[in-house]
């Protein structure tokens, strides 16, 4: 461990200097007009604070793994001096790192569900003393497995509403952001059709019947790139039941856009690669 790492991760630099310099002087009218007391104290005072940063402390506990507790234990106290207050913080920091005396068996709610059994990323085994790694336990590795077959078993979500004329798309791998529009309104001319009968006689006379067909121009999807009818090309209480259950909404993409980076990180999206 190097000698300065208390004041690596507790110390912090000083503010600026009270004497200021002449050649980077302001101007009398780039001053603000008014200023508190405690901010001109913080900038000009030169002080030093107080924070911590566990990153390095938890970098050299990583490189750590596989050694006895009490020789990096050892080493820790080496560093520190017993009679300097904020060096003995660093203590205080090694338990949000490394737990000493892991609860085994101990249950954790289901309101609150973790891949490892305690938060700490490392841990001190109590049968031999050794520093060990948390994500290395059985019970993480268990619950790492369950996490990544219930994703697989997870459909991808494919579309996310924004609004009732917007939403956002995967198409083929790629978020689009897509424009949602009414389906026109159908409309139907009667025609008259004659239907040969059924009955096997040679002279029978043909039936005739009244048939509505579909006159309304079909519109095109602007995500998909098909064509959509308006209704069912004969109006009939079978073809309408079948219209009703591809386009339960009836609405159809009337523009589309691919959506920025800044959109994917806004919404937790990702394009995925497809297969070419």
């Amino acid at each position: 461990m190097r000698d300065d790492m208390a004041r690596v991760i507790l110390g912090r630099p000083r503010t600026l200097c009270s004497v200021p310099n002449k050649r980077h002087r302001t101007q009398l009218e780039g001053l603000p007009s008014k200023q508190g007391l405690r901010r001109f104290q913080a900038e000009h005072s030169g002080q030093k604070g107080f924070n911590v940063y566990i990153a390095p402390l938890r970098r050299f506990l990583d490189k750590q793994v596989g050694r006895p507790w009490k020789k990096v234990h050892a080493e820790i106290d080496t560093c520190l001096r017993p009679g300097n207050a904020v060096q003995q913080h660093v203590h205080a920091l090694l338990e949000d790192v490394v737990i000493v005396q892991p609860g085994w068996g101990i249950k954790r709610r289901p309101q609150q569900p973790s891949r490892d059994p305690w938060p700490q990323p490392l841990y001190v085994d109590p049968r031999d003393g050794i520093l060990k790694r948390t994500a290395n336990l059985p019970e993480a590795k268990t619950h790492r497995q369950k996490m990544a077959e219930e994703k697989r078993r997870t459909p991808p979500v494919e579309r996310i509403a924004l609004s009732a004329e917007r939403e956002l798309r995967c198409i083929d791998g790629i978020w689009y952001e897509v424009v949602l529009a009414q389906l026109p309104q159908p409309q139907y001319r009667a025609t008259i059709q004659r239907v040969l009968s059924k009955s096997g006689r040679a002279h029978a006379a043909p039936t005739v019947i009244t048939v509505r067909r579909l006159i309304t121009p079909a519109v095109r999807d602007a995500a998909t790139g098909e064509t959509v009818l308006a209704g069912p090309e004969i109006d009939d209480p079978v073809a309408w039941g079948r219209h009703r259950q591809r386009y339960p909404d009836r609405r159809y993409a009337v523009a589309k856009r691919q959506i920025s980076a800044a959109d994917l990180r806004r919404h937790g999206l990702a394009n995925r690669k497809t297969a070419d």
